[in-house]
């Protein structure tokens, strides 16, 4: 039996083929995928071109797939589901689709059952949840605050709160602007003000709070201190929807903002989480989110993910590079312009 997983992303567009033991036998990936509009024909054929390429490596076509799973950014309505669904459906990449919300692929590359939770932080933030009894749920629009933009943006308020006396002063002021390449905190302001300061640059300030932590400012700390129990309230309100809190089980933390130098995000998560949930135990995903979707489509079969398993989807997995994020933001159109 074959599987296809796919982690459809905004940087980037990830599948993967492989067989019921566990090896992969064809990857591929792509340009971003995201995409929250009505048609999605044009992200789905993208979807579907990179799924192609890994079949084509593989040397199998989609009557030989049994199942696909592709964990999509962007599918978070229910709506958004059944429109790729149809589409993909279309493609003739498997003989059976199932669209998930990327949330779940990156969930199920970290928990080592079917059942658990991830915290999902990167540019944005999300949250998802499997129950034992198959239950899922991911906030989707609902989460805001916790990614790199957020401790960005509370990075750049303290620089501004410092500058008028309002807030104490910080390391961050001269490291943020150097980092920008502005010479005081007016100019970055009126910078910021005529948007004149690429997002994609501004969220980059995140990893420069965690250094400051690390040097113990106060500043520092306290936004990671913040940022974290913000998170935590994700993972806490999933405990008491879905009733889990004497339940054992894993929380992923999963995403660029965890890889910071300091651990003090981390920490305060897991001092919240454990008041509401004291068996939760936090990991880091070990695989990449495409081997998730893989997983969940083991799921859909009921295959057990044994050490077996395991060991062969780790030493058959593509080099970190394979995965390294150098397309920029966006999708690849159909007349080959970026979008």
């Amino acid at each position: 039996m074959y599987v296809i997983g796919v982690d459809g992303g905004s940087t980037k567009t990830v599948a993967m083929v492989a067989d019921d033991q566990g090896h992969i036998l064809g990857a591929a990936r792509g340009m971003g995928s995201n995409w929250s509009g009505e048609d999605v024909r044009i992200p789905m054929t993208l979807v579907a071109e990179t799924a192609r390429q890994a079949l084509q490596q593989a040397g199998l076509n989609g009557e030989d797939i049994s199942a696909g799973v592709f964990s999509l950014a962007g599918a978070d309505w229910p709506e958004d589901h059944t429109r790729r669904e149809a589409v993909l459906s279309q493609a003739k990449l498997t003989r059976k689709v199932i669209v998930k919300n990327d949330t779940f692929g990156g969930l199920r590359a970290g928990i080592s059952c079917p059942h658990g939770m991830v915290i999902a932080a990167g540019t944005g933030v999300n949250a998802a949840v499997i129950t034992p009894d198959g239950r899922e749920y991911a906030y989707g629009y609902y989460a805001y605050s916790g990614g790199a933009g957020a401790i960005a943006g509370d990075a750049f308020d303290a620089l501004l709160r410092a500058e008028d006396g309002r807030g104490q002063p910080t390391v961050l002021t001269s490291r943020v602007l150097s980092w920008l390449g502005f010479p005081n905190v007016e100019s970055m302001l009126r910078a910021m003000i005529l948007q004149k300061i690429d997002n994609g640059r501004f969220n980059s300030i995140c990893p420069l709070v965690f250094e400051a932590a690390v040097q113990q400012d106060e500043v520092a700390k306290a936004i990671l201190v913040h940022q974290g129990h913000s998170l935590a309230e994700y993972a806490t309100a999933m405990v008491r929807r879905f009733d889990l809190h004497a339940l054992e089980f894993e929380l992923v933390l999963a995403g660029s903002v965890f890889k910071g130098v300091s651990p003090l995000l981390a920490d305060t998560i897991g001092e919240d989480v454990h008041r509401a949930a004291p068996f939760a135990r936090l990991v880091r995903p070990r695989f990449e989110p495409a081997v998730g979707s893989v997983l969940l489509a083991y799921d859909a079969f009921s295959i057990p993910k044994t050490a077996a398993i395991d060991a062969g989807l780790a030493a058959t997995t593509p080099p970190p590079t394979f995965f390294d994020t150098i397309d920029g933001q966006g999708y690849q159109t159909a007349s080959g312009e970026k979008a």
